[in-house]
């Protein structure tokens, strides 16, 4: 698979994240490629995000570390979110705003491997 190639595949994932609201068909015709190929890359970012994130019981600063896919998850929803809610998902995971923010960077700057 070529670079380019990878690269739209992320792009189209993270888009359906991004644009949670719109059906696949808007995003395959705002985009003018073939819906399959929109399903085809949420659900491999929705099936193998969970990949990007390496299992750590504890961070340095020794609080809790949720599970990988736990991580991806709450990097799915705060791309997902306005910039200034991730604090609100913070809260909602019991996790740290700047754990938010830096799993969020991992999945955007990650997500090509996944391709």
């Amino acid at each position: 698979m070529t670079s380019s190639s990878r690269e739209l595949r992320t792009t189209l994932a993270l888009l359906a994240v991004r644009k949670s609201q719109w059906p696949f068909e808007r995003l395959a015709r705002e985009l003018g490629v073939d819906v399959s190929l929109v399903k085809f890359c949420w659900r491999t970012l929705l099936e193998n995000a969970w990949r990007l994130y390496p299992y750590r019981a504890r961070s340095k600063a020794q609080h809790w570390q949720p599970d990988p896919s736990v991580k991806a998850m709450i990097a799915l929803a705060a791309y997902r979110a306005r910039p200034d809610q991730t604090r609100e998902i913070a809260q909602q995971y019991g996790v740290s705003q700047q754990d938010v923010e830096h799993w969020r960077h991992i999945l955007v700057l990650r997500a090509d491997r996944l391709f």
